[in-house]
């Protein structure tokens, strides 16, 4: 979809591991409700202001409750040269590690 490359969950739990960063594009309320530890969230509305935060020395796994918000947003950023690749199957495919509540 939108021409953007796809990880499975344990390719990205992989690429964490070697220093990946995960973007949640999801709203504040999904993200308090359940998100991967350690992501940062950007919600896809305000994607067009705050991608200007994100380093293009690094690489982004930009994931969404199921994968179609967070394919559109991978599109988006590889567009502007980030190296950015959409989780399969958003949140709700990844088996590893979850938290939920408001952040600390």
């Amino acid at each position: 979809m939108f021409g953007a490359p796809e990880v499975s969950p344990a390719k990205a739990k992989e690429m964490l591991l070697a220093g990946a960063e995960l973007l949640d594009v999801r709203t504040p309320q999904e993200h308090i409700q359940i998100r991967i530890p350690g992501c940062k969230l950007m919600p896809l509305d305000e994607l067009r202001f705050s991608f200007k935060e994100l380093s293009k020395d690094k690489t982004y796994i930009v994931y969404c409750r199921s994968g179609e918000r967070s394919a559109f947003a991978t599109y988006f950023l590889r567009q502007l040269g980030f190296e950015a690749y959409n989780l399969a199957g958003g949140i709700i495919s990844w088996p590893y590690e979850k938290e939920s509540g408001p952040l600390s």
